[in-house]
């Protein structure tokens, strides 16, 4: 997994590639209100993906909202020191 974009408090990108198959994780910061909106992407793409893609689909969906939880809580640790 490589970070293909960083743009501090606003966005990361991570992307996954093997030969016909790419995964990429979007994470985007939005100012809403006096809160934060934090929009989450997941693309899969590549001939694979017509395989692969339905089994990290439901991986995915057990995995992500941990991983969304524990980046919520680091962030809002992290902005109250």
């Amino acid at each position: 997994m490589v970070l293909t974009q960083v743009e501090a408090s606003r966005c990361f990108t991570v992307e996954s590639k093997i030969p016909f198959f790419r995964m990429l994780f979007e994470h985007e910061l939005i100012p809403a209100a006096g809160a934060t909106e934090v929009v989450h992407r997941v693309t899969l793409s590549g001939l694979l993906s017509l395989f692969l893609g339905p089994m990290l689909v439901r991986q995915l969906n057990v995995g992500l909202p941990v991983t969304l939880r524990n980046l919520k809580a680091l962030a809002e640790t992290r902005s109250a020191v």
